[in-house]
């Protein structure tokens, strides 16, 4: 017979752990899901002009630090590109390759902030483009730091936008990636 002791540590352990675990979310018209690793919390988004349907993620223990009052540390969003429907994983990738290609990113978040750290990343296939920005205005603006990481498939383009303050940025760098390796885009 076990005794009430442990079996309060039992249930206590199970408690702490499904508060840590992570809940995934997807949207099921486009295909567009997430599946976070432990700590974070996906749920339906609020609209944005950007995008057709987002995804947002907060962390569950408080880190990294998320810099708005809700909470919300990511914004995961996609918006189809029908012209996209042409081009194949290749010729995207060598898209994403070219200097021009990625100037036009740069300049597209330019329009927000500063941009650093413009690099490639592979993700489902295909390559992608990730950068820091630092915005230009904005609450507290001078210590808030942008990670963004986009990339196109041939249903259209897939982001992933994290919003932490410049003091957090190094150490969240490593959680945003993973976070952004459990992505599904749709293609």
């Amino acid at each position: 017979m076990t005794s009430p002791l442990r079996l309060s540590a039992v249930l206590a352990a199970l408690m702490f752990a499904g508060s840590a675990a992570a809940q995934s979310y997807g949207d099921a018209a486009t295909g567009l899901s997430v599946s976070p690793p432990a700590g974070f919390k996906a749920e339906a988004g609020r609209p944005h002009p950007q995008f057709e349907v987002t995804i947002d993620i907060s962390s569950k223990t408080g880190t990294p630090k998320a810099v708005n009052s809700t909470g919300q540390l990511c914004t995961l969003g996609f918006k189809s590109e029908p012209q996209n429907a042409v081009l194949t994983r290749e010729v995207i990738n060598a898209q994403m390759a070219k200097p021009e290609w990625q100037q036009l990113y740069r300049t597209m978040f330019e329009n927000v902030g500063t941009v650093s750290d413009l690099k490639l990343f592979e993700h489902q296939g295909f390559s992608g483009i990730e950068l820091i920005v630092s915005p230009k205005a904005g609450p507290n603006a001078q210590n808030v730091r942008m990670f963004a990481s986009a990339m196109e498939t041939a249903k259209g383009r897939t982001a992933l936008i994290c919003v932490t303050d410049q003091a957090s940025l190094a150490a969240a760098l490593p959680q945003f990636k993973a976070l952004r390796a459990t992505i599904h885009a749709p293609e």
